[in-house]
């Protein structure tokens, strides 16, 4: 079941209904031949019905979700969070048979047409500040070291664990895919619209130790300078 949280049937129209369970019945996979079972006023649920045999089918189409975000089955939940977003519903949840919540849609913030936004593959510098979710979509709190706070995704619980042992703990290098926008200060990551690919934990050894260590090379020309930490920021743009 697909259950419209805070949001009764009589209170969606019509057409508005027939697309969600078409974005729905695109989810499972139309070669699986789900089946319409009903509407369920709890919240509103839209009730399908699968044959035994092609559960882990569907299965298999979820996992997609998480580990291929351009999958056919990923463009189905971003086209189902932008619905929720644009009809101001926060949540909504994949039920199975028992009840138990299997897959959960976070609305997405309408997207402004003014702002300038790409769809790419890019890299983040940051510390871990907190991880949070309770279904297969957990979402990242990232500090970037100019103090700018990232909010990103992770769709894959192994990897998400990694990252949470350098919690607060070191500076990480993070490889993302999904939307970038941009500002007075360049470009970021949109907040929960990228998707964390991989990361590496980068070496934090302050400038100055690794300027004490270039200066024992031998004829190194650091050596000679009184404040090479300076001249390196000045000709690498940093103020």
């Amino acid at each position: 079941m697909l259950r419209i949280l805070k949001r009764n049937p009589d209170r969606i129209p019509m057409d508005r209904l027939a697309e969600y369970l078409r974005l729905f019945a695109d989810l499972l996979g139309s070669e699986n031949r789900p089946v319409f079972k009903g509407i369920k006023k709890a919240s509103t649920g839209l009730k399908a019905q699968l044959s035994d045999d092609r559960l882990v089918y569907v299965q298999a189409r979820l996992r997609q979700v998480r580990a291929e975000p351009e999958s056919r089955p990923a463009r189905c939940v971003e086209a189902l969070e932008a619905f929720l977003g644009e009809d101001g519903i926060a949540e909504a949840q994949l039920l199975d048979s028992r009840s138990n919540v299997v897959f959960l849609f976070h609305g997405l913030a309408v997207v402004d047409d003014a702002i300038d936004r790409v769809y790419q593959d890019g890299a983040v510098d940051g510390v871990v500040t907190g991880l949070v979710g309770a279904d297969d979509t957990m979402h990242l709190h990232l500090r970037t070291r100019s103090t700018q706070d990232l909010k990103l995704v992770v769709r894959d619980e192994n990897l998400a664990r990694d990252i949470l042992t350098y919690f607060r703990k070191g500076t990480l290098r993070l490889s993302v895919q999904g939307h970038w926008v941009r500002s007075v200060d360049g470009w970021y990551p949109e907040a929960n619209r990228c998707t964390v690919r991989s990361f590496v934990p980068l070496d934090d050894q302050p400038a100055s130790e690794i300027f004490r260590e270039l200066a024992d090379v031998p004829e190194n020309g650091w050596k000679t300078m009184e404040r090479p930490e300076s001249f390196w920021a000045e000709i690498r743009g940093i103020h």
